[in-house]
């Protein structure tokens, strides 16, 4: 299956996840309907992101973010604020998956996010 494209290629990890965390810090208590579970079950998780993360932290938050456990920014805003897509164009950048190695999994332990972490 080809690799798909958007406005957002080039985009580094950095900036991507600067743009991610802003949103869903922003956005985070406000009141949806449609969605709001995932909200709610995400708000520890978003308000504890910091503004600097390593690398893998990130690659770890894009993860989170790819496969759907912040689904609710999506279906709140119907079209979405493109989170997924920004976070799949920053690791087009670095030439990698979301996809993390049982080695990248073990470093991430010491990482303030290890608790939010999906494994």
């Amino acid at each position: 299956m080809a690799e798909s494209y958007s406005e957002f290629d080039g985009i580094s990890i950095q900036d991507a996840y600067s743009e991610i965390r802003k949103w869903y810090q922003a956005n985070i208590d406000r009141p949806i309907d449609i969605g709001d579970t995932y909200r709610q079950t995400s708000v520890p998780f978003v308000r504890a992101l910091p503004e600097v993360l390593s690398d893998l932290e990130i690659i770890a938050v894009f993860r989170e973010v790819i496969a759907g456990r912040l689904e609710w920014a999506h279906n709140a805003l119907g079209d979405g604020p493109k989170m997924p897509e920004r976070a799949r164009a920053a690791l087009r950048t670095i030439g990698r998956s979301y996809s993390l190695t049982a080695e990248e999994t073990d470093q991430l332990r010491t990482s303030l996010l290890w608790q939010f972490i999906k494994r």
